[in-house]
């Protein structure tokens, strides 16, 4: 993956706060809340997960955090997201720097965008995993 160049990270779906998944609770440790915020894309649900691209209209709820030790989180948080250096191409998904909106404004954090077709997806029309999951 490409290196760090922000301690920022957005997540949308199994590791935001209020998700069942472990390793939303080992991110949370790993990380301050910044607060929940939007960023512009369109959200698809794979299956137990969803898949955000940067194409489209829609807006995005998610979580901003800070990361603790980024050198730490980002290996296993790669692995999770299927795109390790372990892992095979092609990538499920690939980290991406986008520009995310606070309340305070816009900021530019780190946020795993798919890498693979879409073709056969639902796309989540209210731009919410948490909403459209639960």
């Amino acid at each position: 993956m490409s290196a760090i160049q922000t301690d920022l990270l957005f997540v949308y779906g199994t590791l935001r706060r209020g998700s069942s998944h472990a390793n939303a609770a080992r991110l949370a440790a790993e990380s301050e809340w910044r607060g929940t915020t939007t960023l512009v894309g369109t959200l698809y649900r794979v299956s137990w997960h969803p898949a955000l691209v940067l194409d489209g209209g829609d807006s995005i709820t998610g979580d901003l955090l800070r990361l603790t030790d980024p050198a730490v989180s980002l290996p296993w948080l790669d692995a999770f997201e299927s795109c390790g250096l372990d892992d095979p191409p092609p990538h499920d998904y690939r980290r991406e720097i986008a520009e995310v909106m606070t309340a305070g404004g816009a900021v530019e954090a780190m946020v795993y965008v798919w890498n693979l077709p879409l073709d056969g997806l639902e796309r989540i029309a209210g731009g919410d995993w948490l909403e459209a999951h639960s």
